[in-house]
């Protein structure tokens, strides 16, 4: 798989980040939906939410219509992949005159205002990419999130996240995680029973994707069982949400939406 790393959008590109804020009560869910550019089709590199308290809200993305890219994982670990890095290699696009829905539940006992700013490319800089995969004899690459969010008791060892692998073949790039009881969760994985990743602190996962990728990427194969798992050495019950970028890895003809 080819990835273009210094990509410029041209001069003709229009700024478009459009932001969002509502008021989720409670124990209740709101909706935000964000409609791209009307006419025209937007591509989504960064997703940067925030609110008081984001290990208390779970949030999914849903895309024109029917297309889920993540759903139940805290807000916090959307805002943990996205924060410090310029944004997917390749945008994931609202066609024209379709939408973006985010989905967000309060399971706190306060409510709390929830803003999403997304951040990505006009038609002019869409096209542009394109034309530069192109060039270097390649297609686009197609991002992919893989995710998954697990209550884990205290003491609780190895517990699973329930990440579902794909339909496809993806290549995981950048992960990061969550908890709402930070310093006492651990984590460890597996793909088809193959150590991807002794156990560290959560806090040791987000450091290493802080403002990079991955140093050498591996594969999670065609409905392979990826296993995420967490351990809570705390008093508490922990929370605890997975999210990682990654890309189709072979593209043959027609690549189903998940």
């Amino acid at each position: 798989m080819k990835i273009l790393s210094n990509f410029l959008p041209p001069k003709e590109s229009s700024a478009y980040n459009p932001a969002k804020s509502v008021e989720v009560q409670p124990g209740a869910t709101a909706h935000l939906t964000m409609n791209g550019m009307g006419g025209e089709r937007y591509g989504i590199r960064k997703i940067l939410p925030f609110s008081a308290n984001m290990n208390a809200i779970l949030i999914s993305a849903r895309l024109n219509e029917d297309l889920y890219l993540f759903r139940g994982v805290q807000l916090s670990v959307v805002h943990n992949l996205f924060k410090s890095i310029d944004g997917l290699f390749a945008p994931f696009i609202i066609q024209k005159n379709n939408h973006i829905v985010f989905e967000l539940t309060n399971t706190g006992a306060a409510k709390q205002t929830v803003n999403i700013q997304i951040v990505g490319y006009d038609q002019f800089a869409l096209s542009k990419l394109n034309a530069a995969y192109q060039q270097i004899g390649a297609s686009v690459p197609v991002p992919r999130f893989l995710y998954g969010h697990s209550t884990v008791p205290a003491g609780g060892l190895n517990i699973d996240l329930g990440v579902k692998s794909k339909s496809v073949d993806v290549q995981v790039r950048r992960m990061a995680m969550s908890s709402n009881q930070p310093g006492a969760i651990t984590a460890s994985m597996k793909v088809y029973n193959t150590t991807v990743r002794d156990e560290v602190f959560l806090e040791q996962v987000n450091d290493e994707f802080n403002d990079k990728y991955i140093n050498v990427p591996f594969v999670v194969g065609s409905n392979v069982p990826f296993d995420v798992y967490a351990s809570n050495y705390g008093a508490q019950p922990a929370e605890v949400s997975f999210l990682c970028e990654s890309y189709v890895q072979i593209r043959t003809g027609f690549i189903p939406a998940e």
